[in-house]
C-alpha cells in the first residue's frame, strides 16, 4: 500500500493458530438454549448492547457488544470457553466411513483453537461423489430456506457457491454459504439477527421435509458463533447439520457479515448447485464477479493471515472478468476504513510482496487436486492477470 509519504510498514508476521488437526470431540454446548425450530440458535452468549470506539490495531474493538470477544460484559466462563474449547460450530460428521479433520480459520482467531471442520476424506473413495452431491443438495435446500424464511432481500450471496456456477469443475467444491447482511446499518447485536438465523434454520428444515429424497436439515441441532471475517467486520456463523439416505451426514456452514458496504450493487442470480429433485434453484441477491475479485485482491494484499483458497479463487476471477481500478480502490478504502479519495492505495507491489505469504499448505491439504503444480505458479498467474488493472 502506498500514499504520498511512501510505503506503509508491514502488517506483521503471518502466524497461524495451528496445523490441521485430527477429528476430535466437540466441547460442551453450554446452557444456551435448545435450538428448536422457531426458537434461537445456540451460540454466542449475551446479545444486545452498543459498541465502543475503534482501534486500527484491535480489529474487534469497534464491535464490543455483550458476548463479543473481550467485551466488558463477557463473563469469565465465556472467556474461558474461548480459551479452552473448540468453537461450537465445529460439528464434524460422526457417521462411519467419513473423516473430517480441523482446518485453521482466521475468522475464529478469538478462540485459542481457531478451527473449522475441514473438507472430508472417505474410507471408500467411491463414496466421495454421492456425498458431495448430497451436500450440494443440502446447500440448495438451505438457500431455498433463505427465501422461504423471508430473507431474500436481506442477504447478498458471495463466495464458493457463486464461483461454482461461474467456473464449474475448475472451482472449489462449494461447502459453505457466505452472505453480506443488508442494509449495512443492520447491527449484529440487534434482536432481528437471532430471529433471522432461527428463521432460516427452521425454513430450511421445512423445505427439506417436503423433498421426497431429502436431504433433511436438522434445525434443532444448529449452532452458532461470532466470527470476524478477514479481521475486519463482525459476523455470525451458523452450522446446520444435514442427513440424506445412503451417505454419511454432514453440515452446512453459513457465514453472515454485518456492516460491510457494497460499492457495486448486488444483482439477482439463480443459484442451482445440485440439480436434485425438487430443487430447481433459488433466485437470490448476489455479488458481481467484479466485486468478488476486488474483495479477493484486497484480502490477499492486506490480511495478516491470507488464505490459499483466496489466491486460487482470485486467479479464476482475474483471468476471466475485468476489474476497474476505481472499484478496487473503493473496496480497499471501505475495508481499511480509509476516507474516500484518500491517497492511500492498494498497489501491484503489495500483491507481488504478498504472493509467497498465503496459507497454501492448508489449501493443498483440502483441495490436493486443485493445488497443483505449486503456489508460485498461481501467484505468477494472478500477477499476470491483474497487471492491466494497475496500468502495467
Amino acid at each position: 500500500m502506498s500514499d504520498t509519504g511512501g510505503t506503509m510498514g508491514e502488517n506483521g508476521e503471518n502466524g497461524e493458530n495451528g496445523e490441521n488437526g485430527e477429528n476430535g470431540e466437540n466441547g460442551e454446548n453450554g446452557e444456551n438454549g435448545d435450538g428448536t425450530a422457531g426458537g434461537t440458535v445456540p451460540g454466542p452468549d449475551g446479545q444486545g448492547g452498543a459498541p465502543s470506539g475503534a482501534s486500527r490495531n484491535d480489529p474487534w474493538a469497534r464491535y464490543r457488544f455483550p458476548g463479543s470477544p473481550d467485551s466488558g460484559e463477557e463473563t469469565p466462563a465465556q472467556r474461558d470457553r474461548r480459551y479452552r474449547e473448540l468453537p461450537r460450530t465445529v460439528l464434524p460428521s460422526q457417521d462411519p466411513g467419513i473423516r473430517q479433520g480441523l482446518a485453521f480459520d482466521p475468522a475464529l482467531k478469538h478462540f485459542t483453537t481457531a478451527f473449522r471442520v475441514a473438507e472430508p476424506t472417505f474410507d471408500d473413495p467411491a463414496a466421495a461423489a454421492p456425498w458431495h452431491a448430497a451436500r450440494r443438495a443440502a446447500l440448495d435446500t438451505v438457500l431455498a430456506g433463505v427465501v422461504e424464511g423471508g430473507y431474500r432481500d436481506a442477504l447478498v450471496l458471495r463466495g464458493s457457491a457463486l464461483l461454482a456456477g461461474w467456473f464449474g469443475a475448475a472451482a472449489r467444491e462449494p461447502g459453505d454459504l457466505d452472505f453480506v447482511v443488508v442494509p449495512a446499518d443492520w447491527r449484529i447485536e440487534e434482536e432481528r439477527t437471532d430471529r433471522m438465523l432461527a428463521g432460516i434454520a427452521s425454513a430450511a428444515a421445512r423445505v427439506g421435509a417436503r423433498l421426497p429424497e431429502g436431504p433433511s436439515i436438522h434445525a434443532a441441532e444448529a449452532r452458532s458463533e461470532f466470527i470476524w471475517t478477514y479481521e475486519r467486520v463482525p459476523g455470525r456463523r451458523m452450522v446446520l447439520p444435514w442427513s440424506a439416505p445412503g451417505v454419511p451426514g454432514g453440515s452446512v456452514q453459513l457465514d453472515f457479515v454485518f456492516g460491510e458496504q457494497l460499492p457495486d450493487p448486488p444483482r439477482p442470480a439463480r443459484v442451482a448447485l445440485s440439480g436434485a429433485p425438487g430443487l430447481p434453484g433459488t433466485e437470490l441477491l448476489a455479488a458481481s464477479p467484479e466485486l468478488s475479485l476486488a474483495w479477493k485482491l484486497v484480502w490477499l494484499g492486506t490480511d495478516l493471515h491470507p488464505e490459499g483458497k483466496d489466491l486460487y479463487d482470485a486467479v479464476l476471477l482475474a483471468e476471466r472478468f475485468p476489474l476497474r481500478y476505481e472499484l478496487l480502490q473503493q473496496v480497499f478504502w471501505l475495508l481499511e476504513e480509509t476516507p474516500g479519495g484518500s491517497t492511500l492505495t492498494l498497489t501491484l507491489e503489495d500483491l507481488e510482496e504478498a504472493v509467497g505469504a498465503y496459507g497454501w499448505h492448508h489449501f493443498a491439504e483440502e483441495y490436493p487436486q486443485l493445488a497443483q503444480p505449486e503456489q508460485r505458479h498461481f501467484g505468477e498467474r494472478l500477477l499476470a492477470a491483474v497487471r492491466p488493472v494497475f496500468g502495467r
